[in-house]
């Protein structure tokens, strides 16, 4: 039979909205801080002073039972995982009024060994003039090494837009990472990436790409409240020919709006510059949301 982990909520008294999670071990010692990971078989929880501690069940005082599951629909599938969908608007008036659908997910989960990134941004524009249908999903794996700021990453990025001529992109890329900037509490994190890239787009134009990839990811955590997100990917075209670039930037800034249950509100931009383009397009494809979020 499976065990269940013996989890006492505690209430900081410097803060109503604050919420600690305390393990107790076998011989009777307590841990706080906040759980980040949940498996069948162990428990990772970050410490203030201590930074995140993997403990097994058979560390931990625990009963008979099921552990309580978070992951989908009370299975274990994406167990651990932090996961936000939202939706949102933006408009603008100009020559014609425009208004624009936004809605997104954003699925993480992070331990000793491993990260995993999962988003994803649908925009639905109707104008006076036409509709415009475009979307985005990323998935990026890192592989950890414990002990050093050295880490391995590969990502996937899938980009349809009916107003390319490409209007389905398949990006892949792969490479060696490190680990730049990592407060002790976690509140700024920034890390570089160094890759190479394929490329395959379909559409009216139909070609493959070999790039060189340079990335930064920058994370900063003011509190339990707000967040800041900022990514820069440069990708530098190789094959088949060389000097043609592409430049992705893509920043979100996130407010906790309530705790039970969890919302939240997002600010974001993301914009892609290339000098590859068909005669008639612009360089520069900006994007910018504002959308309400829901933890689950």
């Amino acid at each position: 039979m499976l065990h269940r982990l013996s989890i006492v909520l505690v209430l900081c008294a410097c803060c109503a909205t604050a919420r600690a999670d305390t393990l107790v071990l076998a011989n009777g010692d307590e841990i706080n801080g906040e759980i980040v990971a949940w498996a069948l078989d162990h428990v990772v929880i970050e410490h203030p002073q201590l930074g995140r501690i993997r403990l097994s069940l058979e560390q931990l005082e625990i009963d008979t039972g099921k552990p309580p599951s978070r992951g989908f629909f009370g299975t274990s599938f994406m167990e651990g995982w932090n996961r936000n969908i939202n939706l949102g608007w933006n408009g603008e008036i100009g020559d014609s009024s425009s208004t624009n659908i936004v809605a997104g997910f954003n699925f993480n989960f992070e331990d000793e060994f491993t990260r995993w990134l999962l988003t994803g941004r649908y925009y639905f524009n109707t104008s006076d003039d036409d509709n415009d249908n475009n979307a985005t999903v990323d998935l990026r794996r890192d592989w950890i090494r414990p002990g050093t700021p050295w880490f391995a990453f590969a990502t996937y990025r899938f980009q349809f837009d009916e107003f390319e001529s490409w209007k389905y992109r398949n990006t892949f890329s792969a490479g060696p990472g490190y680990n730049l900037i990592r407060s002790e509490d976690n509140a700024h994190v920034l890390d570089a990436r160094l890759g190479v890239t394929y490329t395959r787009e379909f559409g009216d134009r139909n070609q493959s790409k070999g790039e060189a990839l340079f990335a930064l990811d920058y994370a900063w955590n003011f509190s339990k409240k707000y967040k800041l997100s900022f990514s820069n990917q440069f990708f530098l075209e190789a094959l088949p020919t060389s000097g043609e670039f592409r430049n992705l930037t893509v920043g979100e800034w996130t407010m906790l709006l309530a705790m039970e249950p969890a919302l939240n509100l997002k600010i974001g931009f993301s914009n892609e510059y290339e000098t590859d383009i068909d005669p008639g397009d612009t360089k520069n494809d900006l994007k910018y949301y504002m959308a309400l979020g829901l933890d689950f």
